[in-house]
């Protein structure tokens, strides 16, 4: 549990890294900011919300009901 803790905060601190980056080029006035980095940033985001989606689904279809029946194995 432990460890899936620690990956759910990675994962969120690697998002806010992410989203304020592309806040910070989002705002950047200096005229050096291209539509490709936009768009770089826009697939990034969502290939991240993509890989959320299916590590949550991994973890909540396979990996929890398999230690909920080895926990219970052991100790029922």
């Amino acid at each position: 549990m432990k460890h899936i803790m620690n990956l759910a905060i990675k994962t969120t601190v690697a998002a806010w890294k992410v989203k304020n980056q592309a806040r910070e080029a989002l705002s950047n006035e200096r005229g050096d900011f291209y539509i490709s980095d936009g768009v770089k940033i826009i697939i990034a985001v969502v290939l991240g919300a993509l890989l959320l989606a299916a590590l949550s689904g991994i973890f909540n279809d396979t990996v929890i009901p398999r230690i909920t029946s080895e926990i219970e194995a052991l100790f029922g």
